[in-house]
């Protein structure tokens, strides 16, 4: 079309007779339903817009209708910018002799492209129905065909459902439903014997059931009487748990007592020599007051200092006898003590008894430790430990003899150390010598009772524990508590 105006109107174009082309543009749109715009666009970009109303001469081209001239494929489907409608839009280059004069636009109606679309949308549509149609019909068919003997084979699966063992398929072929069709027959006649069987076991078992039942009444019976015997067992059980617990008790009491009788003994044995010097000085001042007496140089001034230092050593007599009965006096409840001071009264109480034996004690003191507990009870635990070591230390007959107390500190816990040098326990009885009535000294010398009430002081009234190990030349007894 494009090709056919230029042809027609050649020398209008080379002349640029501009009216021509005007009048026979014109009469072409208007003629022709199909082009809605035609655009004649010249080098020097003026551009004459003819439509089948008017027609106008704009200056500048719109930028689309320029891109559109460089395209390789020079059409497009795009909303016209001077009928404000969709249209196709082609571009031709018009040129004579190798000699761009310009441009020419053609803008088609697209009704012609519509109606061809929807027509073939219509035809689309009518083929889908077809189609669904026929797959509904061929499918309904195939499935009448499919849907009969497994119809067959559901109505007698609902015989067999209602307890009819005598129905069968009579579906007879060689495919998979008459296979089918075999097998659920053959699954019936299985059904039937299973089902005789279940009667019989069902018979079977109720025998078994009424046999194990009356086995079952018996043993009851059996069971009701030895509940009986038990009840009564355990009515005397429980008296004889209370009368051993009884016995128990009195027999705590009785090592609690042995172990206070053989510290008493241990006690007087300690008193006899803190007594020994302020007797011999009572002794010595009796003897200067009757030898003044004699000698006639008793004064009032000498018997006041005489009486004065008997009162001195008397008073300190007494203290001692305060001392030992204070020990022996145990604590009613824990109380916050300080580790040190009670050691030391533990010291003090058989200082004399090691100064006449030869034996040195060291104490290694640290800074004031408090800790929980009763601390007569931590004394007569260290005392017990210190007259062992001092027991062991005289019948090896050690040479240097001594006993090295020390306190360690080891996190929240207070171990109290207290080591000697009268050789090692052997192992295998290391862990016996805290057993009642356990001793490894000779008949007579010991009561065995000793570690075992201090450790039951240690573990069971301070949460602590008590222990020994051997070290180079002895054992140490290690005394853990932890800290208040």
């Amino acid at each position: 079309m494009a090709e056919a105006i230029v042809f027609v109107k050649k020398d209008s174009f080379i002349v640029d007779d501009e009216a021509t082309i005007l009048e026979f543009v014109y009469s072409f749109v208007n003629k022709n339903d199909k082009v809605k715009t035609l655009i004649i666009t010249k080098s020097n970009n003026s551009s004459l817009v003819v439509s089948n109303k008017n027609w106008e001469v704009i200056n500048k081209l719109p930028s689309s209708y320029k891109q559109l001239q460089k395209e390789e494929n020079p059409y497009a489907i795009a909303t016209s910018l001077f009928i404000k409608q969709k249209v196709f839009m082609y571009n031709y280059t018009i040129s004579f002799s190798g000699i761009t004069w310009g441009n020419l636009h053609l803008e088609l109606s697209l009704n012609d492209y519509n109606n061809k679309i929807a027509f073939m949308y219509k035809q689309f549509l009518y083929l889908i129905i077809l189609f669904l149609f026929s797959t509904i019909a061929i499918s309904f068919f195939i499935a009448k065909l499919f849907s009969r003997p497994i119809i067959k084979l559901n109505n007698v699966s609902k015989e067999i459902a209602k307890g009819n063992l005598f129905a069968r398929s009579d579906i007879i072929g060689n495919d998979e439903i008459g296979t089918l069709s075999k097998t659920f027959n053959k699954m019936i006649e299985n059904l039937q014997l299973s089902q005789k069987q279940l009667k019989e076991s069902h018979e079977e078992l109720e025998q078994r059931v009424i046999q194990r039942t009356q086995e079952l009444n018996k043993v009851n019976k059996s069971l009701q009487l030895k509940s009986i015997q038990l009840k009564e067992l355990n009515d005397n059980l429980e008296d004889r748990v209370k009368e051993e617990i009884l016995k128990q008790k009195e027999q705590e009491q009785i090592l609690i007592q042995q172990s206070r009788l053989a510290a008493m003994g241990e006690m007087i044995g300690n008193i006899a020599h803190q007594w020994r010097q302020p007797l011999n000085a009572l002794s010595l001042l009796i003897q200067n007051i009757y030898f003044s007496y004699k000698m006639e140089s008793l004064d009032d001034e000498f018997m006041q200092r005489s009486l004065d230092k008997a009162n001195l050593l008397t008073k300190n007599m007494s203290k001692t006898i305060d001392d030992f009965r204070n020990f022996f006096r145990p604590n009613k409840s824990k109380e916050l003590f300080e580790v040190n001071s009670f050691i030391l009264k533990s010291i003090y109480l058989v200082e004399s008894s090691f100064e006449h034996n030869n034996i040195q004690i060291d104490f290694i003191q640290s800074n004031p430790i408090q800790i929980e507990g009763f601390p007569n009870e931590f004394s007569q635990v260290v005392l017990n430990i210190l007259s062992n070591a001092k027991d062991a230390l005289i019948e090896k007959k050690i040479a240097n003899a001594k006993v090295i107390i020390k306190i360690v500190l080891q996190n929240e816990l207070i171990n109290v150390i207290i080591e000697n040098n009268a050789g090692q326990i052997p192992e295998e009885i290391l862990e016996k010598i805290y057993e009642p009535y356990f001793t490894t000294k000779e008949e007579g010398k010991g009561t065995g009772i000793g570690l075992y009430m201090s450790k039951t002081i240690i573990e069971n009234n301070m949460n602590g524990k008590l222990f020994s190990k051997n070290i180079d030349d002895g054992v140490q007894f290690i005394i853990q508590i932890p800290k208040a």
